[in-house]
């Protein structure tokens, strides 16, 4: 008790140690949150001022796209002579009409501004050039001989000398007066009204920008210091956690799986529990190394008899073990054709080949007359492949005569249940399988999960 008192007085406490991470946490968070809560605040300003800044130039900018698709539309129908591109045109000019909305919003943003005069005047470039456009088109519809107009297009008269032109020179006609020098002079007349409307409203948004992106800026240095504090802290954090706690964790489960006491490290409370374990583990290997050999131990053949055997399925972890039961094939004739005394001798045969092909952690006991059972302990992975092998070379050591003992071979039961942990339960599973192997030809062996 004294030991383990002074184990637990050694090293951090891990409940302290929590209290404090939480404690310095919440700290960093109100912090954070506090700097957070203000740079929201200066980039809602921002952003407000941006937002209006970016509606305004998408609204210039619409009557821009507006007039470009209005040419791309009456060009492609003077060239291809598609309806669609006519209908696509007048759709937008007289449905969508998105140079209308776009001088309406900056008529409401900037009401008397350079800017609104500016995009006025690309307004009314637009508006001029439509004329042109509708001229093309009635040239391209009489050309087509289509009577179907639409309004603004019925109203356009043609000059005498164009209307005597015959249909291969209206549309040529037509062609040419979107296409030529004096159709692009007016569309760059609209595009320099346009860029400078933007400029105006850049030079009218910049400075009030300017000043809150500088408020945004040191909040949001201040955020970054903050940032940078909480990561470093929750890095701290995790490092002590992972020393304290973790890896000693690891570290005993390690030990565990090799029968091994655990290191005294780690958290104040860790080290109580494995100071704890030791001393049980202790007591364990006392009692396993006081049993008397005679009283645990087969005196024919040197492996664990029924004593030893009860003693230890009772002390194992068996979810992590398998349980082989191994059983002689005809060994009732070997004692009637060769004698006990040569039955011993195969016995112990047996004996040395299972202890020769299983490690030395696992535990090779005889339980009756021709009937062993080997426990093979901490299995940390799939066990099939390598319990099949082991068993085929045992078989096949055993299947020479040697020193004047007859060849025999055995049977095999196996059973091994990561969920289970009743040894009499594995027992009967291995036992069952053991069965299906004598009534399927002897000489193998059978997992109880494969029946």
């Amino acid at each position: 008790m004294q030991v383990l008192k002074e184990t637990k007085e050694k090293g951090i406490s891990l409940r302290t140690t929590s209290y404090l991470m939480v404690i310095i946490s919440v700290i960093i968070a109100v912090a954070l949150l506090f700097t957070g809560i203000r740079a929201f605040r200066s980039f809602r300003a921002m952003e407000r001022s941006t937002d209006d800044y970016i509606a305004l130039t998408e609204a210039a900018s619409e009557l821009m796209s507006a007039s470009d698709y209005l040419t791309e539309e009456v060009q492609c129908f003077t060239v291809m002579g598609d309806r669609k591109h006519m209908e696509n045109y007048f759709t937008e000019a007289n449905v969508t009409r998105r140079r209308d909305r776009a001088l309406s919003v900056l008529e409401k943003e900037m009401p008397g501004s350079q800017a609104l005069k500016e995009l006025g005047e690309s307004m009314s470039e637009s508006v001029a050039l439509m004329d042109r456009e509708y001229y093309a088109m009635r040239l391209m519809l009489e050309a087509l001989s289509d009577n179907d107009m639409p309004e603004a297009v019925k109203k356009v008269m043609l000059s005498e000398a164009d209307s005597t032109l015959s249909s291969e020179e209206k549309i040529e006609l037509a062609r040419q007066m979107v296409h030529d020098s004096i159709y692009y002079e007016q569309k760059d007349r609209i595009r320099s009204n346009m860029a400078e409307c933007l400029t105006e409203l850049k030079n009218g948004t910049h400075g009030n920008q300017q000043m809150m992106e500088d408020r945004a800026y040191h909040d949001l240095i201040w955020m970054l210091a903050l940032v940078v504090v909480q990561t470093l802290a929750i890095l701290v954090m995790m490092r002590i956690t992972t020393h304290l706690g973790v890896n000693p964790v690891l570290r005993a489960v390690d030990h565990i799986k090799k029968d091994q006491k655990i290191p005294i490290v780690g958290a104040a409370e860790f080290r109580y529990l494995a100071g704890t374990y030791n001393t049980m583990y202790n007591a364990y290997k006392k009692s396993i190394e006081s049993l008397n050999y005679k009283a645990s131990h087969d005196e024919l053949t040197g492996v664990y008899n029924r004593a030893g055997y009860d003693l230890i399925r009772s002390s194992l972890d068996m979810k992590t073990t398998a349980m082989l039961l191994f059983d002689a094939d005809v060994f009732k004739s070997v004692n009637d054709h060769f004698g006990h005394e040569t039955g011993d001798r195969v016995l112990q045969r047996i004996a040395t080949a299972l202890k020769s092909n299983f490690r030395s952690d696992d535990y090779v006991c005889r339980i009756g007359g021709d009937e062993f059972v080997v426990f093979m302990v901490h299995i940390s992975q799939e066990p099939v492949e390598l319990i099949k092998h082991k068993v085929t070379q045992i078989n096949q050591d055993l299947s020479v005569e040697s020193d004047g003992v007859p060849p025999i071979s055995l049977s095999v039961g196996v059973s091994y249940n990561l969920e289970g942990n009743d040894p009499d339960e594995m027992f009967r599973q291995a036992d069952t399988a053991l069965y299906h192997v004598k009534e399927n030809g002897r000489n193998g062996c059978c997992f109880y999960t494969d029946i």
